[in-house]
């Protein structure tokens, strides 16, 4: 990859601002799964993902909806965007009426406000956290000129929600965000990270989206599994603002007799790219490297 290339994303618009309506269709294509957890594309080296095309969808008209119920449904999303929007007024008003007294928590079921030297001690920041059952929204704004500018946003299903943390990815001392999912469904492993980079006017970057990532501050580097059976591990470099992809290690293929007649698939082979009939190198095994990966054992 470039390098200046984006990060490359592992599920592109799968679950970006999907009903839970949209995520059973889905759900249906992959596996005939539902553990907890939704489908993910594995992750490629280029700028855009490898998305997996449904030739079709049923139309609206195979769930035998009547008009009544089409627009009971349109009305309630125009709700919950309309609960979502006042949620988020109503914390703005807190948060300046409350900033001039310093730094402050707080929490309730469905709002969270955190106001202060959040991500930089020359820097006030306020994150709100809107909880709602169909979705979670995260808005984090900079003090600007005694006003609030928001810096970042972002919107996820509830269900696929496992957390938000503040801690450093790339080793440049700054503390940046990320956001923990797992989709609903799918076939495999498929623990995400989205990232966001801290800037040095303490903005933040576009996302990264990492599957099953591992982060080493000291070398700069992520190391991870793609996502599918049998996938390869991978790993990219950090450069600034973008990354590197540095290699796949694909690991022996002993189950699948059809596949193990390709000499490469009897071994562990490093590749440039994510492609298994890319020639590659041959390996005698797996590289120290990936030994201690928190999925190297699933």
């Amino acid at each position: 990859m470039p390098a200046n290339s984006q990060a490359p994303t592992v599920s592109g618009n799968l679950m970006k601002n999907q009903r839970l309506t949209i995520f059973f269709l889905i759900g249906l294509t992959a596996c005939n799964s539902f553990d907890k957890k939704t489908n993910q594309i594995a992750k490629t080296d280029t700028t855009k993902p490898r998305v997996k095309i449904i030739d079709s969808l049923p139309k609206t008209e195979s769930f035998n909806l009547t008009k009544s119920e089409l627009d009971s449904l349109r009305k309630k999303e125009i709700s919950d965007s309309l609960t979502a929007i006042k949620t988020l007024k109503l914390a703005l008003r807190i948060a300046n009426k409350k900033k001039i007294k310093g730094n402050f928590i707080l929490r309730s079921d469905t709002l969270q406000i955190k106001y202060g030297n959040i991500f930089n001690y020359g820097q006030k920041h306020l994150l709100i956290k809107r909880i709602f059952q169909w979705g979670i929204y995260l808005d984090i704004f900079k003090l600007q000129d005694s006003t609030f500018k928001k810096i970042l946003s972002k919107e996820i299903q509830a269900l696929t929600y496992i957390g938000d943390t503040i801690r450093d990815v790339n080793g440049d001392n700054k503390l940046d965000y990320l956001v923990h999912w797992y989709p609903l469904a799918g076939c495999c492993l498929r623990d995400i990270f989205d990232v966001y980079l801290q800037k040095e006017n303490c903005d933040f970057s576009e996302e990264f989206e990492f599957i099953n990532p591992t982060f080493f501050l000291d070398e700069k580097v992520i190391r991870g599994l793609c996502y599918g059976w049998n996938a390869p591990l991978y790993k990219f470099e950090w450069k600034d603002f973008s990354i590197d992809t540095i290699e796949y290690i694909y690991m022996p293929d002993n189950e699948n007799k059809k596949s193990c007649s390709k000499k490469n698939d009897k071994n562990y082979v490093r590749r440039k790219h994510e492609d298994r009939n890319e020639k590659g190198e041959i390996l005698k095994g797996l590289p120290n490297e990936y030994k201690n990966l928190k999925y190297i054992d699933y």
